[in-house]
C-alpha cells in the first residue's frame, strides 16, 4: 500500500551538487578498500565531479548500487570498560569514500523528499535535532507537570542495535509507501543487499 504523498522515483543529480559534496568531505575521515583518502577527493572535486556525476546518475537510473562500492573494512571501536573483552568493542563499516559520496547525494535528495512526513516529535537522525534536544524537550515537559502538581512516569528504551535487526523487505515496503519508487526504490534494494 502506498500512501498519497508525492512520488520520487529517479534522482537526476548535477555537478554542483556532487562537486559540492565532494568539497564538504571530512579529511580526517578514513578511507574503505580503495584507499582513496577523503581530503585527496575534497582537492580534486571540481575535476572529478563530471565524472562521478555521470556515474552515480548511471547508477540511479539503471537502479543498481555498484558492488565494489558496498565493500568495506571492518574495524573494531572500543566502547568502555575492559578492554580485553571482545564485547566491549563495536564494529564499524569503512567505506570507499566515492560510495559515501553518492549515498549523500542520494540522502540529501530523500530527506528533503521525506522530511514532510517526519513525525513532530522526532529527534533522531534529523538536522538540527539529536539526543540532546530531545532530553531538553522532555525535561522541559517534566517541569511544567511537576509545577502543575502532576505526577510524572518516565520509561525510556534503547533498542539495542535496532538498525541491524530491521528486515531489508520492511525497510523497502516503508521507502514506497512514502512514495520512494520506480529505479530510485531498486537502487536501495540493490544497495541493501550483498
Amino acid at each position: 500500500m502506498e500512501s498519497s504523498c508525492n512520488k520520487l522515483s529517479d534522482i537526476d543529480l548535477t555537478i554542483y551538487e556532487v562537486a559540492a559534496v565532494l568539497r564538504n568531505l571530512d579529511p580526517n575521515k578514513a578511507c574503505g578498500p580503495d584507499g582513496i583518502p577523503s581530503r585527496i577527493l575534497s582537492k580534486v572535486a571540481d575535476e572529478i565531479a563530471p565524472s562521478l556525476c555521470i556515474l552515480f546518475n548511471m547508477s540511479l537510473s539503471i537502479g543498481v548500487a555498484p558492488a565494489k562500492w558496498k565493500f568495506a573494512n571492518i574495524t573494531p571501536v572500543f566502547k568502555k570498560d575492559n578492554p580485553t573483552i571482545t564485547s566491549n568493542y563495536r564494529p564499524i563499516s569503512l567505506l570507499c569514500v566515492i560510495s559515501k559520496v553518492l549515498e549523500r547525494c542520494v540522502f540529501n535528495h530523500c530527506y528533503h523528499h521525506l522530511s514532510p512526513s517526519f513525525y513532530q516529535f522526532q529527534h533522531g537522525f534529523l538536522k538540527g535535532k539529536s539526543t540532546t534536544t530531545q532530553l531538553l524537550e522532555v525535561h522541559q515537559d517534566i517541569l511544567d507537570s511537576v509545577a502543575s502538581g502532576n505526577e510524572v512516569d518516565v520509561i525510556y528504551l534503547d533498542l539495542s542495535k535496532a538498525f541491524d535487526k530491521v528486515p531489508q523487505n520492511l525497510l523497502l515496503l516503508k521507502l514506497k509507501h512514502h512514495g520512494i519508487n520506480g529505479s530510485l526504490l531498486s537502487w536501495f534494494g540493490s544497495y541493501l543487499t550483498d
